[in-house]
């Protein structure tokens, strides 16, 4: 008997899923978007073009998130000693330069060395 009311209550799931599908597809905006997407996917093979690439193409104006990268890009800073006219271009604060120049000269005022 466990068999016979297992299959009898996947029967009824089945006609259930069944009715519930075609009340999708009776629907307009379904019908839309399902149109929409064999048009694109005719679009895609046609070209030879894969999801991801259409989906890089239209992202590409978007900022990296924080999967693709721990964290953002640093600013580029760039320090020139009204001394010696010397250019350090640098992203991070441990620069084997700028550290000479703040022993010597004192943080806050290589500090002010950026342009």
């Amino acid at each position: 008997m466990n068999k016979l009311s297992a299959y009898i209550e996947a029967k009824a799931a089945y006609e259930n899923l069944k009715k519930k599908i075609e009340a999708l597809e009776s629907d307009e905006s379904v019908k839309k978007t399902l149109e929409f997407q064999k048009k694109l996917q005719d679009l895609m093979d046609k070209y030879g073009v894969s999801k991801e690439e259409v989906v890089r193409m239209w992202n590409k104006d978007e900022k990296p998130s924080a999967t693709d990268k721990r964290r953002g890009v640093r600013p580029l800073k760039v320090y020139k000693n009204p001394h010696t006219g010397e250019v350090v271009k640098t992203r991070g604060g441990n620069h084997k330069v700028l550290n000479e120049w703040r022993g010597k000269h004192g943080k806050e005022t290589v500090d002010s060395w950026i342009s």
